[in-house]
């Protein structure tokens, strides 16, 4: 079984090498590593690698690709020339987990999240550009599923919203809800307790947020009216929240007690 019908287990063993993400992960204590490329629901590969680390063989890292165009009215409607679509590298399920450390009290879970996280993130992401230039694409794209999705991608790799005002509502709410915990400011978006200037609750329905690779697509995020529109969504914008002891306990503490098997 191959990734996208051009990456096999050997190559992606090799890109996950070449980015520094095995080392790393050997560098937490894990031995006996093993990538895999396997089905494991839907007919979709997964990109899984497992380790051990003084026990029984867990699952360390589990992703999910595919691809994406955009077309140029999307970039013309916004006031910006382009001469063909846009072809990105979607990564649409990217888990990195130490299912062998608990949560502790200077980081307890994000929602749905069952374990720790493995701090590799930046070394998967550059591995998943390395793909993309191989494959020829202008970027690297995802579909963030919570806001603290959106935050750490943002970090981990310089990711931005496609859409300039997405990009700015993004930035806003990231400014309303900075006194929030991380996990408390996802969560508090997906029960309803974030409101937008009009009093309505926000629904979080992100678009794609997009690490650019071709200069064509690096262009789009440099140029004026890119930045015109981050500045104008973020200027109009305003949120608040329910005070924090309002808030109910976070879902994936409960979750991860229920053995919920979803994770962020």
């Amino acid at each position: 079984m191959s990734v996208l019908g051009r990456f096999d287990r050997d190559e992606i063993a090799r890109r996950l090498e070449a980015a520094g993400l095995l080392a790393a992960v050997a560098a937490r204590g894990f031995g006996d590593l093993e990538v895999d490329v396997a089905e494991r629901g839907l007919g979709i590969p997964h990109i899984c690698l497992y380790g051990t680390r003084g026990g029984p063989r867990v699952l360390l890292l589990d992703a999910c690709l595919s691809e994406a165009s955009v077309r140029e009215s999307f970039f013309r409607e916004r006031g910006h020339a382009i001469d063909a679509p846009v072809e990105l590298l979607v990564a649409y399920w990217v888990r990195e987990q130490d299912p062998t450390r608990p949560f502790g009290p200077e980081r307890p879970p994000l929602p749905l999240q069952e374990h720790p996280g493995l701090g590799v993130l930046p070394h998967a992401f550059a591995a998943l550009c390395a793909m993309a230039v191989d494959l020829g694409r202008d970027g690297v794209a995802a579909v963030p599923k919570f806001f603290h999705d959106a935050w750490i991608f943002r970090h981990a790799r310089l990711f931005r919203f496609l859409d300039a005002r997405e990009q700015g509502r993004f930035e806003r709410l990231a400014a309303d809800l900075a006194a929030l915990p991380l996990a408390h400011a996802s969560l508090a978006l997906l029960d309803g307790h974030v409101r937008d200037a009009t009093g309505e609750p926000v629904v979080w329905a992100p678009g794609f947020q997009v690490c650019p690779l071709s200069p064509r697509l690096t262009a789009w995020f440099d140029s004026g009216e890119y930045a015109t529109g981050v500045a104008a969504a973020r200027d109009e914008a305003r949120f608040h929240c329910a005070p924090l002891d309002l808030l109910p306990v976070p879902v994936a503490e409960t979750a991860a007690a229920a053995g919920a098997k979803e994770t962020a």
